[in-house]
């Protein structure tokens, strides 16, 4: 059925989400505002309080090797699990590795316990369909390492050139434009936030897509309208916050027509794309990168934060979140990035920067000449800037 939701609060609330359990040593607590420990009798208590709830809906899916059952008060985030995973039929027949319980009217403010020994999450006092969504990234962020497989917050997809469809990875934050460039029509779109790269190949973690529908039209963006539309006949839409800034849209991939199926070969990437929208105008529209540079842009995931995204703030300044997504990856950033380096080594993989906001005259950068950028790196490669834009990164980490 075709949803629409207007969320409290209406996005994450990190700094309310604790961890629990043994494996909690595991954490990296150099980020404290993402990994939190938080102390075994107050989950058991809250966990407690939750088990007094009716769930009336009951999901499982699979995603990567693990199965995952979600049990929701609410229909309306029920259709948002079934948009975003692949829910199985008779979800009492099957054992899961991770149980999820979302019950919004339990608590009075946003509470995320995760109990990484019980493999429990509890996600209560908060109606924002990305809790349940980066909740389960976030636990596969925590258990992929352990079984050789990288998990990346990340968009994916393919590119037909002569030889086959080559695949390609764009990272990137909020802003930096990486759902808009991956839905490119001339691609066939793997994922448009979240895989995994194992030693056999990239594998979708979701089969759905949760769009910003801000500025969405069929001339910018037609492959996401398109898929929208064809949800919205179909029944199959959810609308979060229609009309605010920050408003989202969630569809199945079945609905966007260029998708790849869950059971192509997608094959290992052939490049990788880390986006900034560097709004002074410092970096190139298109570069290779390598080596060190390529760690150190994984590391930091820097973009600029534009005046007025904040309360207060009137400057541009520069925004960093490791591994291009550090609220959902728990561990140690060398885990992740150590990981991305030798697989990059095995399989002789590209990297651009790739600058989707400013030149040095203070203009933006037009979305047709980002695209152009994009295909002409896939087609022909891209001029070699590693020194360039490590040193120019380094002053931004550095304040000056």
């Amino acid at each position: 059925m075709n949803i629409s939701i207007i969320t409290h609060p209406t996005g994450r609330s990190p700094e309310n989400k604790w961890f629990f359990g043994e494996r909690t040593s595991a954490l990296d607590l150099t980020r404290p505002k993402y990994n939190k420990i938080g102390r075994e009798q107050d989950f058991q208590w809250f966990y407690a309080h939750m088990q007094d709830v009716e769930y009336k809906h009951n999901l499982v899916f699979y995603t990567c090797g693990m199965c995952f059952r979600v049990e929701t008060t609410d229909i309306r985030h029920a259709q948002f699990v079934r948009n975003m995973f692949t829910v199985v039929d008779n979800p009492h027949d099957h054992c899961a590795d991770w149980v999820i319980f979302h019950s919004p009217p339990s608590s009075e403010e946003p509470k995320i316990y995760v109990h990484l020994d019980d493999h429990v999450m509890l996600i209560a006092g908060t109606t924002f369909l990305g809790e349940i969504k980066k909740g389960v990234f976030g636990i596969l962020s925590f258990e992929l390492p352990a079984l050789d497989a990288l998990p990346m917050h990340c968009s994916a997809f393919t590119y037909h050139l002569n030889g086959g469809p080559k695949t390609n990875l764009m990272f990137g934050l909020s802003g930096t434009g990486k759902t808009t460039l991956s839905s490119d029509p001339e691609y066939r779109l793997i994922s448009d936030d979240e895989v995994a790269w194992t030693s056999d190949s990239v594998q979708m973690i979701e089969t759905g897509c949760y769009a910003k529908s801000e500025g969405l039209s069929a001339e910018t963006h037609p492959t996401i309208f398109n898929a929208v539309r064809l949800a919205d006949s179909q029944d199959m839409l959810v609308e979060e916050n229609p009309g605010a800034s920050n408003a989202r849209l969630s569809y199945p991939l079945s609905t966007v027509e260029n998708a790849y199926d869950a059971d192509d070969n997608l094959r290992h990437p052939v490049n990788i794309f880390f986006l900034t929208m560097d709004a002074k105008g410092l970096f190139p529209p298109v570069s290779k990168i390598t080596g060190e540079t390529i760690k150190r842009f994984f590391e930091t995931g820097y973009t600029s934060q534009m005046p007025g995204t904040e309360a207060g703030d009137d400057q541009i300044k520069p925004l960093f979140s490791p591994c291009y997504g550090s609220p959902f990856m728990p561990l140690d950033i060398s885990v992740y990035s150590d990981m991305l380096m030798e697989m990059i080594g095995i399989h002789k993989v590209n990297v651009y920067l790739i600058n989707t906001g400013m030149d040095s005259d203070g203009v933006r950068y037009s979305l047709d000449f980002t695209r152009e950028c994009v295909k002409l790196a896939i087609e022909k490669g891209a001029p070699d800037n590693s020194d360039v834009c490590l040193n120019i990164l380094e002053e931004l980490i550095n304040g000056s």
